[in-house]
């Protein structure tokens, strides 16, 4: 397992839960692993409480924004976004619950 990072707040937007902070560019830097992640891969949330509840990474990026000609622009500065499925409200996300990413053949316990 790897850790990715601690969750300080989140909102549902139209693929499930954004989370916030998203990880700082200079933080792929030091942590390159983290650059593998791609849509599809399972995350494990470790609540404060100690439950654990497994997740699918759906969307890792920066964001872009669109000019009217249709250009995209993207800030190096920004951070990357992750939204994950989530299948309760964004309030019951805690803040401080830490994101996991479970390697191939590692399952979370339930």
């Amino acid at each position: 397992m790897i850790f990715v990072l601690t969750i300080a707040e989140c909102q549902r937007d139209e693929l499930g839960l954004y989370l916030l902070p998203g990880l700082a560019m200079e933080e792929l830097d030091f942590r390159p692993e983290l650059k593998r992640l791609k849509p599809g891969e399972l995350l494990e949330l470790r609540f404060p409480s100690g439950t654990t509840l497994t997740s699918e990474l759906l969307a890792f990026g920066i964001p872009a924004r669109r000019l009217q000609d249709g250009t995209a622009l993207v800030s190096l500065t920004d951070s990357v976004h992750l939204t994950i499925s989530y299948p309760f409200a964004p309030g019951a996300l805690p803040a401080g619950t830490e994101l996991w990413w479970l390697r191939e053949g590692e399952h979370s316990e339930f």
